[in-house]
């Protein structure tokens, strides 16, 4: 072979060998742009696909949506703490006991979780603002860190702080002070979301969206009102609403509890940007077509959010597992969660510490129904732990 041919091979091989290299460096580097980013993120889990939520969430039509446009489910849980029960703040209990790194991230990745449901007392805030602020800033950096969205919740009650007693259970005048505060505080936070009030007492729809009245010296307001609170400091993030006892879901105590959305009518946020919610404990047991009942009109038309939802043997509320046997208590739990991934929708459990979802603080081990317990026996250490967890991961 001459001279010139060897040399027209040895180029024409470093030319194949810079194209190989060019094409690999393309395709390392779009995979790398797909599942990187400078952006905190959380990871979206159900039985049958995994997905990583980027940036701040918004609502398409009947879905959650990400910053780039991908569908989001939140899976996750609530945990309360002394941020919601003033007793508990000034005896010097620690939030930072039950809401911290270590067990944040064994609900991101032992459970899959991607989402904390965090309780908060206005009242609380109002008597101790900067240490309330701080702590309040930990739990929220060291969640989102560990991959959680964080909804933050508001518990306006006589255990956490209000001065207007057990009977002032819906949104007053002071929660669009709070609500401002706390919107303008964590505006800029892509993974918070607003719970603007919990369980609220209404007594009836135009009541819930307008406000109006007082109620033990307490002036009320609506949900509208606390939505355009948020907004008003430009705050931009998903809110979320329930219907209280304004959707009397069952009668008496539980009212608010178990409220619905199925008589809302016309009532409805004016906000593109709101997530309705229920909560169920009483009638986790009911059919599939009496939980779509419960939705009333937002079924198929806006994304669903079961913000807390449990079996609880051990509540000291016999109503939350009456009607449920031993046996069939697994299958109960079972059948709920295959309801929610039927409809797509978002939850919270009811909640991430013992003895409920798990048996402590140390091993997170998850609790099981299948032990022994009596319906109403706090001392039970039984709960719906292992199905929840096995349901997440697959495992």
């Amino acid at each position: 072979m001459s001279r010139r041919g060897i040399i027209t091979i040895i180029i024409s091989a470093i030319i194949v060998i810079l194209i190989v290299a060019i094409v690999g460096g393309v395709l390392l580097g779009q995979r790398l742009g797909q599942s990187g980013s400078s952006t905190t993120t959380a990871t979206s889990t159900s039985t049958t696909q995994t997905y990583t939520a980027i940036g701040m969430l918004h609502i398409d039509g009947t879905q959650l949506i990400d910053a780039t446009g991908h569908p989001v489910l939140l899976h996750g849980a609530q945990i309360e703490s002394p941020f919601n029960y003033l007793k508990a703040w000034e005896q010097g209990k620690q939030p930072s006991a039950s809401l911290n790194s270590k067990v944040f991230g064994a609900m991101v990745h032992d459970w899959k979780m991607n989402v904390l449901r965090l309780p908060t007392s206005n009242w609380i805030y109002a008597k101790y603002p900067t240490d309330y602020l701080n702590k309040l800033d930990q739990a929220v950096q060291q969640a989102n860190a560990a991959g959680l969205y964080v909804v933050l919740d508001l518990h306006d009650t006589n255990q956490g702080g209000s001065p207007y007693g057990k009977d002032a259970t819906l949104p007053k005048t002071e929660d669009i002070a709070y609500w401002k505060t706390i919107a303008e505080h964590y505006k800029n936070n892509p993974m918070v979301m607003f719970d603007v009030y919990n369980e609220p007492k209404y007594h009836d729809w135009n009541t819930w969206l307008h406000g109006g009245g007082t109620v033990s010296g307490a002036t009320v307001v609506g949900m509208q009102d606390l939505v355009n609170a948020i907004r008003s400091v430009g705050a931009k993030q998903i809110i979320v609403v329930e219907p209280g006892s304004a959707g009397k879901g069952v009668p008496g105590a539980d009212a608010a509890e178990e409220g619905g959305w199925t008589t809302i009518g016309n009532n409805i946020i004016n906000d593109p940007n709101i997530l309705y919610s229920l909560h169920v404990y009483d009638k986790i047991n009911l059919s599939a077509q009496q939980q779509d009942a419960k939705w009333g009109p937002i079924l198929n038309h806006y994304p669903l959010y079961y913000g807390e939802w449990a079996f609880l043997p051990n509540a000291q509320i016999p109503a939350h597992c009456k009607g449920v046997s031993h046996d069939q208590a697994d299958s109960v739990v079972k059948a709920f969660l295959d309801y929610m991934d039927s409809r797509h929708a978002s939850w919270s459990a009811w909640d991430f510490a013992p003895p409920h979802l798990i048996q402590d603080f140390n091993t997170f081990s998850p609790t099981s129904l299948d032990v022994p317990w009596t319906c109403g026996d706090a001392k039970a250490v039984a709960g719906m732990g292992q199905i929840v967890k096995q349901h997440l991961t697959g495992q």
